[in-house]
């Protein structure tokens, strides 16, 4: 199957400025005065105080930073997917995997490559997001699932149809999916890739597939 690439607040403080000033030099005496009262009635208060003034407003300054880092955590977790083919149900995952990709939206599609839990399969899912037009994106719905040296590929636009005539619409597409969140899934019917070319009648069957992305990731 062809498999066409895809391509992402300064407070201003106040300070109050106190003039004083006098038309002779007595207003200016009681201006000092007035002003060392209030100088001694605005004394600071004792060392004890002061530190319990200075050390509240620090642990509450530092308190949401950690609530707000706490909320913009991701999705965590491998991302997982199952296919079952002719009554066989594989698994897949990113556990370990190198090289795998789980995309929710990537362009419009929800776009899956994952490698078999028995490191000799894998499977490929591309399905369409609601209102991505295939046109724009050069996709239409598709899976497809390697197990050892078959190839069970679900695609109407596949270039299988171009290379036998026996192959007809219908043998080889998505016939439903769902996307609901990180989760897609849906019924396909599969044709064997291998059987395209045996000068026979295709071998296709029906089958289902689900793939949910944990932390996406794409590699």
């Amino acid at each position: 199957m062809n498999m066409k690439k895809l391509l992402v607040v300064c407070g201003a403080m106040l300070l109050p400025l106190a003039a004083c000033g006098g038309s002779d030099d007595s207003s200016g005496d009681s201006d000092t005065e007035s002003g060392n009262a209030a100088t001694a009635t605005e004394a600071p208060p004792p060392d004890g105080d002061t530190d319990g003034t200075v050390a509240e407003p620090a642990a509450e300054a530092t308190t949401p930073p950690s609530e707000d880092d706490g909320g913009d955590s991701g999705g965590t977790g491998e991302s997982t997917a199952t296919a079952t083919i002719d009554g066989v149900t594989y698994e897949f995952s990113t556990e370990g995997a190198v090289v795998a990709q789980c995309q929710t939206d990537m362009f419009g599609v929800f776009s899956v490559q994952l490698p078999g839990v028995d490191g000799d399969s894998g499977i490929g899912i591309i399905a369409l997001l609601e209102g991505t037009d295939p046109a724009v994106v050069e996709q239409v719905n598709a899976v497809q699932v390697s197990v050892g040296d078959d190839d069970w590929i679900a695609d109407e636009s596949s270039d299988l149809f171009d290379m036998s005539d026996a192959l007809q619409p219908g043998m080889s597409q998505v016939d439903s999916v769902e996307i609901d969140g990180s989760t897609v899934s849906g019924t396909a019917t599969f044709v064997r890739q291998l059987s395209v070319f045996g000068g026979g009648e295709p071998e296709t069957v029906t089958g289902t597939f689900e793939a949910t992305c944990g932390e996406e990731r794409l590699s």
